[in-house]
């Protein structure tokens, strides 16, 4: 039994791709293969948008997606609530701190000019709290556009925003990232958009690949709000307690479900491992997984998850990589380990 499994693409170890560039799903798996103890032809990885939709698979029910959106919600919950996340010093900057910052940045930047705000990723505890906030900084919202392959986003996110954007058109949008550009869906002579990214999207792919979507999706103006949790060789400790927390690991299994079965069961696990990239660099990807037997071939592994976790100098780079953003703005945490980067699209 082979489970060297990539979705939309052949059964096969990474190894047995001989032509093309390998993708950072096909390079976590041999990182895995090389640094943990299980082999190649024992560990299944899939594409990281396979957790959030059932198209291309033959599952139907909609109850875990539902799931798995409502335990990312639970996470910025905690994230947004807390006054201490990312504080070492009493009067340092917390997690929601840097994200005020951010948020006060962007008004400045706007200079009471109006926006239309495009969320990549849909998720209503943040987004509620960067749009109040913008708000209450004299911002307007012209329009607010969704887009996410998860379709049972949409219900929710309309539900959370009918009090902070009661009279603002909504529209949703299913749809994978790269398949969007705002030149399609907004008008010429419509106010600059604010595209953001949240949640460390960004490192659920190759960085070259993330700033070519940014790129194609959005038009020369356009401001660019991302999150990202960064490596810091001091403080390792904050990306495991991250993804130990309880929603990380019911979401880990949830995947596990849907793509191995329901009812087996499983031992989960977690790595920090160091993966190298098409141009050579490499970079600390962080990866949940659980760990199951098999009567033949015995121990396995399903990656639920797995996440770049650049440097801050790493992050910088790849964002000016090709001419196409200018970053205007940083906010990080006291800790240095999460980070709001602006930028806009030139």
């Amino acid at each position: 039994m082979t489970l060297a499994l990539s979705y939309g693409q052949p059964e096969h170890g990474p190894d047995h791709q001989t032509t093309g560039p390998l993708s950072l799903q096909q390079r976590v798996h041999r990182a895995i293969a090389c640094h943990t103890e299980f082999s190649l032809d024992t560990i299944l990885t899939q594409d990281n948008r396979v957790k959030y939709t059932n198209e291309g698979s033959s599952e139907t029910a909609t109850g875990p997606l539902d799931e798995v959106f409502q335990l990312m919600r639970q996470l910025n919950e905690t994230g947004i609530a807390s006054d201490t996340l990312g504080r070492i010093h009493e009067d340092g900057r917390s997690f929601r701190a840097a994200l005020e910052e951010s948020c006060g940045r962007i008004a400045n930047e706007l200079a009471g000019e109006r926006l239309v705000y495009v969320e990549l990723g849909p998720e209503p505890v943040k987004t509620g709290f960067i749009l109040k906030t913008l708000q209450g900084l004299g911002v307007i919202i012209d329009r607010y556009i969704a887009v996410d392959i998860n379709p049972m986003s949409a219900a929710p996110m309309r539900a959370a925003l009918a009090a902070t954007l009661p009279d603002t058109p909504l529209e949703f949008v299913t749809a994978p990232f790269e398949a969007c550009r705002l030149e399609d869906m907004i008008e010429d002579g419509a106010p600059p958009a604010l595209v953001t990214m949240l949640g460390f999207q960004e490192g659920n792919d190759d960085p070259a690949v993330v700033n070519g979507w940014l790129r194609d999706i959005t038009r020369p103006g356009d401001l660019l709000l991302s999150e990202s949790q960064l490596y810091t060789i001091e403080q390792t400790d904050k990306i495991s307690g991250f993804y130990a927390h309880p929603a990380m690991q019911r979401f880990s299994r949830i995947a596990f479900e849907r793509a191995v079965d329901r009812s087996l069961p499983t031992l989960n696990r977690f790595f920090l491992l160091p993966v190298v990239f098409e141009d050579g660099q490499s970079a600390q990807v962080a990866i949940l997984a659980e760990e199951f037997a098999h009567s033949i071939s015995g121990r396995n592994l399903h990656v639920s998850n797995f996440c770049l976790k650049l440097t801050r100098d790493q992050y910088r780079s790849y964002r000016q990589e090709g001419g196409h953003f200018e970053i205007f703005g940083e906010s990080y945490t006291d800790d240095q380990t999460l980070h709001f980067q602006l930028s806009r699209r030139v």
